[in-house]
Formats: C-alpha cells, sequence, structure tokens
C-alpha cells in the first residue's frame, strides 16, 4: 500500500547521544508544529538508552533500533527508504532548529526548482559561524588546510582555503557542497541518483552526494536567511594528549573515505596526488620535531608516525581507494 505523500521527512541518525538527541526532537515537535512532516530516527545500537528515550517520550516518531552500528550513511538510508516527503531532510542530532527554519528553506526549494540540496548558516551556542559552505576538495585545498596556509590568510579568495572564509555568507551562493548538519535534499533528487554511498561509513559521504546531485543536473545552494544551532564544531577541540586508538580508528576512516571520495570521482591520479600532500606535509612535522624539539615534540612525531602509517596502509589494504565492497 502506498504511503500518502508528506511535504517534509526528516531523517536523525544517533550513536549515544540521548539528551542532545531530545533537545533535538523537542525543537521539531514545537517548530514543525501545524507541518505536513513525518520525523525518523534511526538509533545506531547506542550504549545509553536513546532508543528508549524515543520510544517513551516522541510515539509520534518513527524509530529503527539498529542492532549494529550502521554508518551515517547507511543509517540515514534507512529512514530514507521509508520516507514520503517530497522534501528530505537530514537533521544531526546535535543541530537544534531555530524557529521558521523548516517553512523558510523549504519555501526556497519551492520557488528554486534548480537548488537539489541547501544548507544553512550553522552557528555555534555562542553564535560564531561555523564551516557552512565548502567547496569541493582537492590536492590544493589540503595543502592550505594541513600546512595552517589557509588559517593564516583566511581573506584570501587564493590561499584562504575551502570554507569561503573570504565571505561573509551574508548571501544565497552555490556552493561545492554543505555540511550534513543541516542537509535538505529535493526528491527528485534521490529519484535521480539514490541515497548516500553506504561505502562510506563517515566522513565523506555528503561531499559525494553533493558532486552527484551537481553532476545530474541541480544546484547546491548555501542559504544565508536562518540558522541552525549546531554543537558539533564546538564539541571537537584539538587534545595535547598522546592519540587514543579511538582516534587512531577515526583518522583511518577519514583516510579511507577520502581515498573512496577522489578514486570514485576523480580516479587513481588523485587519490596519489592527494596522498603525496598529506604524506610529505606528515613528514615536515616528523623531521622538524626530531631535530627542533619542545615539550610537545614526541606528540607530534607520534601523530605524524601514526597518519602517514595510516595512509600507506589504506592505499595498500584497500587498493589505493578502488571501490570494492561496502
Amino acid at each position: 500500500m502506498d504511503k500518502q505523500r508528506k511535504l517534509l521527512s526528516i531523517v536523525i541518525v544517533s550513536f549515544n547521544t540521548r539528551d542532545i538527541l531530545r533537545e533535538c526532537l523537542n525543537r521539531v515537535r514545537k517548530y514543525g508544529a501545524g507541518m505536513d512532516l513525518e520525523t525518523f530516527v534511526v538509533d545506531n545500537a547506542s550504549g545509553d538508552e536513546s532508543a528508549e528515550m524515543v520510544s517513551r517520550e516522541f510515539p509520534e516518531v518513527d524509530l529503527t533500533a539498529s542492532p549494529k552500528n550502521l554508518g551515517f550513511a547507511a543509517g540515514n538510508n534507512v529512514a530514507l527508504r521509508k520516507a514520503s516527503g517530497r522534501f528530505l531532510l537530514l537533521l544531526n542530532s546535535d543541530a537544534y532548529l531555530l524557529p521558521s527554519v523548516l517553512e523558510s528553506t523549504i519555501r526556497y526549494m519551492e520557488k528554486n526548482a534548480g537548488c537539489g540540496v541547501l544548507g544553512v548558516r550553522l552557528v555555534g551556542e555562542d553564535g560564531k559561524l561555523q564551516p557552512s559552505a565548502r567547496m569541493l576538495p582537492n590536492a590544493w585545498l589540503k595543502l592550505l588546510v594541513i600546512s595552517g596556509i589557509a588559517s593564516r590568510f583566511p581573506n584570501s579568495p587564493v590561499f584562504g582555503g575551502p570554507d569561503y572564509s573570504w565571505w561573509d555568507h551574508s548571501s544565497v551562493k552555490e556552493v561545492g557542497w554543505v555540511p550534513g548538519a543541516y542537509f535538505l535534499i529535493r526528491r527528485e533528487v534521490t529519484d535521480k541518483i539514490g541515497f548516500l554511498d553506504e561505502r562510506y561509513f563517515l566522513y565523506s559521504e555528503e561531499t559525494d552526494f553533493c558532486l552527484q546531485t551537481k553532476r545530474a543536473g541541480w544546484q547546491v545552494i548555501f542559504y544565508p536567511d536562518v540558522e541552525v544551532i549546531h554543537l558539533g564544531g564546538e564539541s571537537s577541540k584539538t587534545t595535547k594528549k598522546r592519540m587514543s586508538g579511538s582516534g587512531k580508528q577515526l583518522i583511518h576512516l577519514r583516510v579511507k573515505s577520502e581515498f573512496r571520495y577522489y578514486r570514485k570521482n576523480f580516479g587513481l591520479g588523485s587519490v596519489l596526488s592527494v596522498a603525496a600532500v598529506e604524506v610529505f606535509w606528515k613528514l615536515v612535522i616528523w623531521v622538524k620535531n626530531t631535530f627542533v624539539r619542545d615539550e610537545k615534540s614526541d606528540i607530534k612525531k607520534e601523530e605524524a608516525g601514526v597518519i602517514m602509517g595510516l595512509i600507506f596502509k589504506t592505499l595498500i589494504k584497500d587498493r589505493f581507494g578502488k571501490e570494492t565492497k561496502p
């Protein structure tokens, strides 16, 4: 039996975020009141009773409690396959809606048929702008970021890096990709290109989806007229401690997804070029901290060595980013 189509389907993937998920859903309930929408939560085997909380406190939500962690792409796809909305919103559990966000962004999409994916201004709880609109990645942009050049010249369109830091984010702009914290998709896009690529467990999935959207003829738009509070940027803090096992795993996932993105979309040469850029810079760091030492030199050397090792291991094990199994 066909499900009656809604205006909007909101999809939230959760992993051990019970308390902030509760606030996220409370805001969806409050600011989505009266709208023709449906809400899905996919819980990725959380150990903090997130699924139980959703079931108990938000009976209107379609809950899927996965017995294992599916990752970001596959987790979203579980709900996207059930969603009926004309528009599909991927919303992070740590992203808090503000008044009129849903109505305003859908109104823009309805008036602009060429917009396939839309993102908004993401701000921290302190109101400061977070990266909200980004260029599609390449080896040059990677070098600017990991070398620190981008942070030294934020007002330069040439050296400022991938986040349009020289632009005030006050106008509608077609961009390379938008972060998945608030990621509004036109249904026709998924009808044509499919859902998120599940070969990405974490990282690069939104970038890849935006690239496929653009290649299919739609625009990826940054829309500045509304804001969403995003906690993620504030919780990401640089650590001075030695790299943990979970930290190494996240780096491995980042490298693996990055190589897969380049191999899938631009070929083997692009994989080798971005790998060379990162290995070169980590080698510079390793050599520098061997001969010019301070209290952090051992930690910096260890981190550089771990990342270089993970890059070589990923290149060999993943066959230079070749797409194999999901």
